[in-house]
């Protein structure tokens, strides 16, 4: 019988041991197909043999796997794939403290117990009563500590808007959980992923991913694109996915640091941070690779902007390597999560205006290059709700 394709799963996990296949931990809610194919050399056997066909025979080479995943930048997912790509995630805890004495609804201020920096989103109640702001300014007092704090971006000052609930004494206050990304001498981990094709379920191990794509738009949501390649697809048990719930990073949040200072000419980013990897078949006897290996990183990104002053196209023409910093957060009623990448060395290769519209344009293409202040060409920072590390 015909299979709906909706009833398709793909499910990922981190290795302990490479090679060694793990359980689905976390579901990737995946758009359009999965992309999933398994490879097979073929040797073809094309002797002559007195007859007038070229092909006598054809036979099973190498085999391995790879992957094309796309998918909405949801902020506890792609912290899985900046792993995968970038490095290791330096994990900073968020400060965990306790309401000193009660708050009413439209509260604009808390008494804590611990001290909370300025800026810090915090998670504050429990249950129904769950909710998400942001200390505006540092805290006053010596014990307890007062924090201003406003549940909208930007809603400072005489504009704060104050809290949607009524939060007890002793509630807690939580703050979120700081993720880096960075280039290291450790190898890159590697994954199992587990797919159900709405026939059978079918498991490929020694998965590395090559290239993470993260295209930001202010007209939709922030989406990525993964490539990965893996040993074959054997065949697998039943698993169950566990999958994000929460929104995904949205296009209007972005904010965009280059030339030294803010700017809003931004019109999109297409981001992609790669590396060449290669399945690599050796003489260990058997069709499958003997390692999937990953090269070095390379940062790549284009930019498109309004063409309203000379100040992007100047960091092309006079080869300036000035940093580059594009960073996205949720509103603060949907959890305040973030995600800031950073190059903090750019070499601007390209600049072209654009005159074909109603407004000036220019398209712009750009390179991470290494620096000390990254340890490589590009870190990423994720700001969300997940204590453990990637």
């Amino acid at each position: 019988m015909t299979q709906l394709a909706r009833f398709g799963t793909l499910g990922l996990a981190k290795e302990t041991t490479a090679g060694t296949y793990v359980a689905p931990a976390v579901g990737i809610p995946y758009t359009g197909s999965s992309g999933f194919e398994d490879m097979i050399a073929q040797i073809k056997d094309e002797s002559i043999r007195g007859n007038d066909t070229a092909l006598q025979g054809s036979y099973a080479g190498p085999a391995h796997a790879e992957w094309t995943i796309d998918c909405l930048a949801y902020p506890d997912l792609v912290g899985h794939f900046l792993a995968a790509t970038i490095g290791p995630d330096t994990v900073t805890a968020g400060t965990s403290t306790t309401l000193s004495a009660s708050t009413t609804i439209g509260a604009t201020a808390i008494q804590t117990a611990v001290s909370l920096a300025a800026g810090t989103v915090v998670k504050i109640g429990t249950g129904a009563a769950i909710e998400y702001a942001i200390t505006d300014g540092a805290a006053t007092g010596t014990g307890p500590y007062t924090s201003n704090v406003t549940t909208v971006l930007g809603k400072t000052g005489v504009n704060r808007v104050g809290l949607a609930s009524a939060h007890s004494s002793l509630d807690p206050v939580l703050g979120a959980t700081t993720h880096t990304f960075k280039q290291s001498t450790s190898p890159l981990p590697t994954y199992s992923l587990t797919y159900y094709d709405t026939v059978s379920y079918v498991s490929c191990s020694w998965a590395r991913f090559s290239e993470l794509q993260i295209k930001i738009d202010p007209k939709g949501a922030v989406t990525l694109s993964t490539k990965a390649t893996s040993f074959p697809s054997v065949a697998a048990s039943t698993v169950s996915e566990t999958y994000s719930s929460y929104d995904p990073l949205l296009g209007w949040s972005w904010t965009l640091t280059n030339a030294g200072a803010s700017s809003t000419r931004g019109k999109s980013l297409d981001a992609t941070i790669k590396r060449a990897v290669e399945a690599i078949e050796s003489s260990d006897g058997t069709q499958v690779p003997r390692e999937v290996f990953a090269g070095a990183l390379e940062y790549d990104a284009t930019l498109k902007a309004i063409f309203e002053n000379s100040t992007d196209l100047a960091l092309f023409l006079n080869n300036s390597q000035l940093p580059l910093t594009a960073s996205v957060q949720q509103p603060l009623t949907r959890g305040g999560q973030s995600l800031t990448l950073t190059a903090s060395k750019t070499v601007w290769h390209k600049g072209k205006r654009d005159m074909s519209g109603s407004y000036a344009q220019a398209d712009f293409s750009i390179s991470g290059v290494w620096n000390s202040t990254d340890g490589g060409a590009v870190q990423a920072t994720l700001l969300n709700w997940q204590v453990t590390a990637y």
